[in-house]
């Protein structure tokens, strides 16, 4: 039978991302491509939502999230991003980051405004903006630095932009943006009318002595910003799908309502869980994240130098950008991961699936939130 599809759907594909968990499971290989982060869990969130199932915490949650939680994350706000919230009026609590930036942009933008994305980007970022009828624009940085032309930028962004969507630290680059530039971009976004929507989930996996900032804590910024996050990489839970956002009354009313209509709510005893055992976490346990991800970073980078693989500078998140060329020479990173998975087993993404259409890199991305026995399997592998 020949189906007739809405045309926001006809170009849906699944991402390569997802492409390559799915091949490296069929092989019995190791999966470096999604960030599925396989670490446990902290016992404390466990414990907690347990006793919240345990408990029948089982109706639905309040479209904006449980007071709790919403406590929890204005706290959680305050220690490690500057920023002063109500949590009655200022929080809602999604179904995962996503979610919170689905909110978003349905709260935000009419069919066919114009969103700039930091390119390499976040496939999801930019499938969500042309699921919704927005346009996505791009403004391409290049490595090492990832340094931004500003002149190039405000011209861009005087040409009718509605939004911009910054996620810091970056997946796939680990850019880290620095606090001079994101008062460089507030700058400019204020004097065009521009909403800032920012990604903040790798906040807390920064590197090399940098400091994760949040734009809404910078000076005349929170009225304009949407600030996006979650705990699915900060407790290793990105299965339980508690995300949040934070930004203007006004505005989070309005993503609360949309959130309501698109997900109801996010998981009413996982949400109890994890505002349970948000006290358990101080300053240390976040800072120790760096830490932790810091070590798992040398094993991949240095394994993968021994392959001939050569690792860009990460600033931050838990993924790694690498250079095929000196192994594999000059082919498009679509075949460099396909030889990979194939000869080796060891699945990473394609740098094509960063970048716009026509658009590659002689680069893989690699994911290495994972436990350290995987990850000396893949050293194995590629050692073999």
């Amino acid at each position: 039978m020949e189906y007739t599809f809405a045309a926001r759907v006809s170009q849906l594909r699944q991402s390569s991302i997802r492409a390559m968990t799915r091949r490296a499971a069929e092989l019995g290989g190791v999966n470096l491509s999604q960030g599925l982060c396989d670490l446990p869990t902290p016992d404390a969130v466990k414990d907690a939502a347990c006793k919240a199932v345990q408990g029948d915490r089982n109706v639905y949650a309040p479209l904006n999230g449980i007071a709790a939680l919403r406590r929890g994350i204005a706290d959680k706000l305050a220690l490690c991003n500057g920023l002063s919230v109500d949590p009655e009026t200022q929080v809602m609590v999604s179904s995962g980051a996503t979610g919170a930036f689905v909110c978003a942009l349905l709260t935000l933008l009419e069919h066919g405004d114009r969103v700039l994305n930091f390119e390499p980007f976040y496939g999801y970022h930019v499938a969500c903006q042309e699921l919704f009828g927005a346009r996505p624009l791009f403004f391409r940085l290049e490595p090492p630095e990832w340094e931004i032309d500003f002149d190039s930028l405000e011209r861009v962004l005087a040409d009718g932009i509605k939004a911009i969507v910054i996620n810091t630290p970056a997946n796939p680059s680990g850019k880290v943006f620095s606090r001079a530039e994101l008062e460089r971009i507030g700058a400019l976004c204020g004097r065009y009318g521009v909403w800032i929507i920012t990604d903040e989930i790798y906040e807390h996996v920064v590197f090399g002595g940098r400091r994760h900032v949040s734009a809404a804590s910078l000076p005349g910024l929170f009225e304009r910003t949407v600030t996006v996050s979650g705990f699915s990489k900060t407790f290793a839970m990105t299965g339980w799908r508690i995300g949040y956002a934070a930004g203007p009354e006004a505005v989070i009313e309005k993503m609360s309502l949309v959130s309501d209509l698109v997900y109801i709510c996010a998981p009413h005893p996982l949400q109890a869980g994890v505002a349970a055992s948000l006290p358990a976490f101080g300053e240390d346990y976040y800072q120790g994240l760096g830490v932790k991800y810091a070590r798992k970073l040398e094993i991949i980078a240095s394994t993968l130098s021994r392959f001939g693989i050569e690792p860009l500078p990460v600033g931050g998140t838990y993924f790694l950008l690498a250079d095929y060329r000196p192994r594999y020479g000059d082919i498009t990173s679509d075949e460099a991961a396909e030889r990979l998975l194939t000869e080796r087993h060891v699945a990473a993404v394609p740098a094509s699936g960063f970048y716009s259409q026509g658009g590659d890199r002689p680069w893989l991305r690699f994911c290495f939130a994972k436990e350290d026995s995987e990850l000396e399997r893949a050293a194995a592998l590629l050692a073999e």
